[in-house]
């Protein structure tokens, strides 16, 4: 049986407001990604010393930290709009607020730093620093490395 919703104009402006914020996370986790990809890019090209490719290795923890926030603020959301849909007919105007107090504790939605470790940003982030451990290894043995 599929149930018949009746949401006033404002609670379906609320939701959507909160639909375009969470794009608007995950398009910012995009736009990091391509950030990384380019700073750590020219960061190693320009002269390939060992501390530009430390000054990468910091630039990539700082950009993964980023992307993971970011994540996090993506699921906050999805949370709150999940709750607001699901417990329609057990809401009051003050439900309808955007703090995301109740998600970020933690329970429904994993801290940035648990995010990290997730299968899609460990895959992307872990492999530009594997590829950075080699090249730092590589301008180790090489004589003229930095």
């Amino acid at each position: 049986m599929q149930r018949a919703w009746n949401f006033s104009s404002y609670e379906l402006e609320v939701i959507g407001t909160i639909q375009h914020i969470i794009n608007r996370m995950a398009t910012n986790s995009f736009i990091i990604k391509g950030w990384t990809v380019a700073v750590f890019g020219i960061i190693l090209l320009l002269n390939g010393t060992r501390y530009q490719a430390l000054i990468a290795v910091v630039a990539l923890l700082v950009f993964w930290y980023l992307d993971a926030y970011f994540l996090r603020q993506k699921k906050t959301y999805k949370a709150l709009c999940n709750e607001i849909v699901e417990n329609k007919l057990n809401i009051s105007d003050e439900f309808f607020s955007m703090r995301t107090a109740r998600h970020e504790a933690g329970i429904e939605v994993p801290r940035p730093s648990t995010l990290m470790r997730s299968k899609t940003l460990l895959i992307f982030y872990g492999a530009i620093l594997t590829l950075t451990c080699a090249y730092v290894g590589i301008l180790s043995v090489l004589p003229h490395g930095g």
